[in-house]
């Protein structure tokens, strides 16, 4: 009987997604299996993911190209354990991740669980700086309201039918899409919780583009997030903003001078880059009315 499902989606990065299958072999539990979705790309990847195939109980789906949440939706529809865990092929899973994310799902009535994911690169600064905004990001939502309303989709985990009843990911999300989901799995009137011994080692080969880029993306993403249905409003967002000095100054004490002036920095194109995608992805909205009205629909399910 398989009790859990770990799904990993994939584009066009064998040597990444060498390394998270690498660790999420030992202990891997007797009741779990493994699912990679190959979401579009010109690798092939039968021979990257054979040696895991036994050890991981490990099938591969190959996709035409939908994005991340449309991949993940391709595994969670054929998933056969009780309890569906995801994780990201430039994420490495540490020793215990799944048993801690399993520990901490109820299927009845149903929670949902994330772990805690730290930059698996640190001499990176961009890969530092992008996991701090998240971290951030976390930490202050907590603080504000005494409760999980966020759970990244690199490390979470739900029960499997309870997340198939309302409709799994967002498939028009291609960022902010776990936003989305966790939004709708509290509307449902399920638990959102936090197992921070369930840890994974996040590898993002980013550079200056790429961080740009990243929270470009990020920022299309948030916009069409406050633009669906009901939701936490700009005005937390706007908060947080302006908590960001006191939350970001034991985080820069902690890395030091140099590194701090990098950080702040990187802050700063975050900043930027954020705004502008934001701006771009509502400009766009407001120019095709119908798509903005159905994301409304969509966002009050």
């Amino acid at each position: 009987m398989v009790r859990i499902s770990v799904v990993i989606p994939t584009l066009d990065r064998p040597g990444p997604l060498t390394a998270c299958l690498a660790a999420l072999e030992p202990g891997f539990p007797p009741d779990a299996e493994t699912i990679v979705v190959a979401d579009g790309g010109s690798h092939e990847l039968d021979p990257v993911v054979a040696p895991f195939v036994a050890p991981l109980r490990l099938r591969l789906l190959q996709t035409a190209n939908g994005g991340p949440a449309a991949a993940r939706n391709r595994g969670l529809a054929v998933a056969r354990g009780e309890i569906v865990a995801f994780t990201d092929d430039d994420c490495r899973p540490q020793p215990g991740w799944l048993a801690a994310l399993a520990s901490g799902v109820a299927t009845s009535p149903p929670r949902a669980v994330g772990g805690t994911t730290h930059n698996g690169l640190p001499a990176n600064a961009c890969a530092d700086a992008a996991q701090l905004v998240l971290n951030l990001l976390s930490r202050h939502d907590r603080e504000l309201v005494r409760r999980e309303r966020f759970l990244p989709s690199n490390n979470f985990a739900f029960p499997t039918e309870a997340l198939r009843r309302i409709g799994g990911f967002d498939e028009r999300f291609r960022t902010a899409e776990d936003r989305e989901l966790c939004r709708r799995w509290a509307a449902a009137g399920h638990a959102l919780g936090r197992v921070p011994a369930a840890v994974v080692d996040h590898d993002p080969q980013l550079g200056l583009v790429g961080f740009a880029r990243k929270f470009f993306a990020y920022g299309r993403g948030a916009a069409r997030f406050h633009g669906a249905g009901a939701n936490p409003g700009l005005g937390e967002s706007a908060r947080f903003h302006f908590r960001l000095p006191a939350l970001l100054l034991p985080e820069l004490r902690r890395r030091g001078p140099a590194r701090g002036v990098a950080i702040v920095a990187l802050l700063m194109l975050w900043e930027a880059a954020n705004l502008a995608g934001y701006i771009a992805e509502s400009a766009r909205l407001a120019a095709t009315p119908d798509a903005a009205e159905a994301d409304r629909r969509a966002g009050t399910r």
